[in-house]
């Protein structure tokens, strides 16, 4: 959502432009949150889609158990979900990983907007897809990947997204994410994530400390996922 002006990604400091015309007139509400906070719950109904504006964040399903499956981590300038525009319900729960923002903006006025708009439109359609793209990979990660495709993945998929953010400086970048997050994103134990990660680590191609990720091998890395 960043070239639509929808969210400044830098808490308010002028550095984005917004579309001329396009969604002047969108209500909208900022609201901080802290570190493991649940922003949302699975199945609450909302009248507005939040964009989250600055931190990381991660939609997930919760069983009766207590169990948690990942869907996805949320990065600055993300929609929650698509799906919102067309929908009330949420079919997860947000959770707050880091503190942060978001903004909540009406639903029916954005829509509004977006049907408006040429520009508008073609931005949603691709976070639409992005979407959906991470949600089949997704499930290809838990029915066909090995531990290693599906934390190598993992870890090349935020770092893609981080950088086209500009979030990389050289080779390294913000990784909050501890070892049950990665767990429950990819359907392994944190025993076994860790020995994976130790893997890598012994293997030269990453670093994971003090909530940084160091990628030394990218093309090898990648080559772990095909």
């Amino acid at each position: 959502m960043r070239g639509l002006g929808l969210c400044s990604l830098l808490l308010d400091q002028g550095l984005e432009q917004p579309q001329a015309g396009a969604h002047a007139a969108i209500t909208q509400a900022r609201r901080p949150f802290e570190a493991r906070e649940l922003l949302f719950h699975q199945h609450e109904s909302l009248d507005s889609l939040p964009v989250i504006c600055d931190g990381w964040a991660a939609s997930a399903l919760r069983l009766s158990d207590g169990r948690r499956q990942i869907l996805s981590f949320l990065l600055p300038g993300e929609m929650i979900t698509t799906g919102l525009l067309f929908e009330q319900h949420l079919h997860f729960s947000i959770d707050a990983i880091t503190p942060g923002c978001y903004r909540s903006f009406d639903r029916a006025q954005l829509r509004a907007a977006m049907f408006a708009s040429p520009t508008m439109f073609d931005k949603i359609a691709l976070a639409y897809n992005e979407e959906k793209h991470r949600a089949d990979q997704l499930i290809t990660d838990l029915g066909r990947r090995t531990s290693t495709e599906r934390i190598s993945r993992l870890l090349l998929d935020c770092w893609d997204r981080l950088e086209k953010l500009g979030l990389v400086e050289g080779n390294s970048a913000e990784f909050p994410l501890r070892q049950i997050h990665i767990a429950d994103a990819t359907g392994l134990t944190v025993a076994h994530v860790n020995k994976i990660i130790g893997q890598l680590r012994e293997g030269g191609l990453i670093e994971i400390s003090d909530r940084a990720l160091q990628i030394n091998d990218i093309a090898k890395l990648r080559r772990l996922t095909i």
